[in-house]
């Protein structure tokens, strides 16, 4: 379920030193980032009509509870929802769907909506085409009511799903954060449901500058450090007027409206907001522009119940518009194309660049779906009678570390960002393994229950004929991902393409 990609990035102007980064998820796009527009239907077909462009990707919403907006109109005073009209108006753009929780997320987790859950999977699967599924949406907004044990186990639950019901390739799991300025920070890491489980961090972009920036910034460095692609989901001028030109430092009321002229609209808003993308441009991978006149819509309109908004079509405002359409024009955005679904990877794990010619023939390099080949704890076949144990560093100061297969605790060694350790094994043996290592004063520990298979990557079905071999079975292959800090703006940023085509793994893990 997983793609990983290389490139080398210049660490200084003068010492040219480079590091290997490597992003782990599904619908990645190898270079470029994925352009959307939401909200709601008439809001994206305004935006297609006034800017004669089809969107590469549109965004829609859902509830769990009822799936209102799912196959019908359903509108809670924010835009009207109705994904299937949205998916037969743009048969040829991504879907990006938001999933409410209702403020019953620990429901959710204890499986009271689990047939709902197969429904939304599978009608979106339906629709072929790649999907980015926002599973409860801005996770941590203290407005929705969730919970971290309820996100984390509903996540995990849905992740599975997806894998059960073979649609691992077709949607991609999007853990999304509000980036609000008011919550305070350092509060992300309760809400992560696991790397193996999420696909794309997301967050939500609005009036950063209220906090200097310090929320979004924090989620980016969030999904650096878990080697994910960022996804801007949300994003909109909040409290600026495009059509009268107007702003309002009041986010709850939008009194004292100043005069703002088109220029300094832009300027004040959406060059940091392209700027932003810039200077985490190692990460984010695509975003969502909200192009709504809010105020238009009963839920967000005058007296403000919900706080003030605005108006942020950059169509009502023929230099925004200008503007606007010059910047995604740029070589760094993915906007629609005749190429879009393999751009972003969708169908490509036999076909394309990373299949029939470089990953196996047919569609999957075999007859099942992919499955994630970066797990950071499990075990790789070495031979019919030896196992190799592995979980990867996480930086710790590892005083001590020990592998264990049924009891039997060995020191491991690390290479290539991974502790490993061989042990003697018998094909088809279920084993407890274990991975134990001293961070300072503390001490970290995990297990988990494998059963002993000889599954390489790329190999779950009949192998295909591409140029990792003859039957198609890749060559075990470890690739360090190592976190790198943002690249200045004034240092030298790519070298070179490290790698032009990299093959979409399999996992060598069975849990």
């Amino acid at each position: 379920m997983k793609r990983t990609y290389l490139s080398l990035i210049a660490a200084g102007a003068l010492t040219l030193s480079a590091s290997a980064w490597s992003l782990d998820g599904v619908l990645v796009p190898e270079n470029g980032i994925l352009v959307s527009v939401g909200q709601d239907v008439d809001s994206v077909n305004d935006y297609a009509s006034a800017l004669s462009t089809i969107p590469a990707g549109v965004t829609n919403y859902v509830g769990i509870v009822d799936l209102d907006g799912l196959n019908s109109d359903a509108d809670a005073g924010a835009g009207r929802n109705n994904i299937a009209e949205l998916a037969n108006a743009y048969p040829t753009s991504a879907l990006v769907i938001g999933v409410s929780m209702n403020g019953v997320v620990d429901a959710v987790a204890g499986g009271q909506y689990n047939a709902n859950i197969d429904t939304l999977l599978n009608t979106l699967a339906g629709y072929d085409r790649p999907v980015y599924l926002r599973w409860a949406y801005e996770v941590d907004g203290p407005w929705n009511g969730h919970s971290p044990s309820g996100i984390v186990t509903s996540f995990q639950y849905v992740h599975d799903r997806i894998i059960a019901l073979g649609h691992e390739a077709k949607i991609s799991l999007v853990w999304q954060v509000a980036s609000y300025c008011p919550t305070p920070g350092g509060q992300l890491e309760q809400w992560w449901p696991g790397s193996e489980y999420v696909d794309w961090v997301g967050l939500s972009y609005f009036a950063p500058q209220d906090c200097n920036w310090d929320r979004v910034n924090e989620a980016a460095q969030f999904a650096r450090s878990k080697g994910k692609p960022l996804f801007i989901n949300e994003s909109t001028p909040q409290r600026y007027q495009i059509a009268d030109l107007t702003y309002s430092a009041d986010p709850a009321k939008g009194t004292n409206r100043q005069s703002k002229t088109s220029q300094q609209l832009w300027d004040e808003w959406f060059a940091p907001y392209f700027q932003f993308m810039n200077d985490n441009s190692d990460i984010v991978k695509g975003f969502t522009y909200i192009n709504a006149d809010w105020d238009s819509q009963w839920r967000w309109a005058a007296p403000y119940n919900e706080g003030y908004w605005g108006d942020s079509r950059v169509q009502a405002d023929a230099l925004i518009k200008s503007n606007w359409q010059q910047e995604i024009a740029k070589a760094q955005y993915i906007n629609h194309s005749d190429t879009l679904f393999e751009t972003l990877g969708y169908g490509s794990t036999g076909g394309g660049d990373n299949g029939g010619g470089d990953n196996g023939g047919g569609d999957n390099g075999g007859t099942n779906p992919p499955k994630p080949c970066n797990e950071e704890f499990g075990y790789r076949y070495v031979s019919d009678s030896t196992i190799e144990v592995f979980h990867k560093d996480n930086g710790w100061s590892a005083q001590w570390n020990y592998i264990c297969l049924d009891g039997l605790c060995l020191q491991g060694e690390l290479k290539n960002g991974e502790y490993v350790r061989q042990f003697d094994a018998q094909l088809g043996t279920t084993y407890g393994i274990e991975f134990k290592v001293a961070d300072g004063g503390a001490q970290y520990l995990t297990d988990k229950s494998v059963t002993f298979e000889n599954k390489q990557c790329g190999t779950d079905g009949t192998p295909g004929g591409g140029d990792n071999g003859s039957g198609g079975i890749m060559a075990q292959v470890a690739i360090t991902a190592l976190a790198v800090a943002p690249i200045p703006v004034n240092v030298l940023l790519i070298l070179a393409t490290l790698i032009a085509r990299i093959p979409k793994l399999r996992c060598f893990i069975k849990t």
